[in-house]
């Protein structure tokens, strides 16, 4: 719970809705608690209303499970739509049949097993690249510098 929620009277940052101390989804418009005192920060609820056309505390649990699912390359937040998915599953196991909810757990799985192939043949070609250069710069290595008198004892 941060200050600004103790000096807002317990109210929801979005709707003005009355609210407990510790709750962190609003019962009347669905906001996220946290994310819509983010939001009143200005900078970040300006960016998100620029790219979704919405302001950021208007936004839904399954709105953001949604977005965050199609991140693609990082595994972060898939796995973030799949642990607030899961979290609301496990409150209300009836949304595990709800589509609604299916569709984001699915499109955050795929996109976890498809970022992890990406980054596997990243990982190999970029240590194929890097032996390369490593064998480049070893052939190199003797040519440039010029041979220095032995210290060894002549037999």
């Amino acid at each position: 719970m941060s200050v600004e929620r103790l000096r807002t009277s317990l109210h929801c940052p979005a709707c003005g809705f009355r609210i407990a101390a510790r709750t962190t989804v609003c019962e009347n418009c669905g906001a996220v608690i946290p994310v819509a005192e983010l939001a009143g920060s200005g900078v970040v609820s300006n960016a998100v209303a620029t790219l979704l056309g919405r302001p950021l505390g208007s936004l839904s649990l399954l709105e953001i499970a949604r977005i965050l699912a199609w991140v693609p390359l990082l595994v972060g937040p898939p796995i973030a739509a799949l642990a607030i998915i899961g979290l609301k599953v496990s409150q209300q196991p009836q949304r595990l049949h709800d589509r609604a909810w299916q569709g984001p757990a699915l499109v955050a799985a795929l996109n976890i097993a498809l970022s992890l192939i990406v980054w596997h043949y990243a990982a190999q070609e970029i240590g194929a690249a890097a032996t390369a250069l490593w064998t480049h710069i070893d052939r190199l290595a003797p040519t440039a510098l010029p041979a220095g008198p032995g210290k060894g004892v002549d037999i």
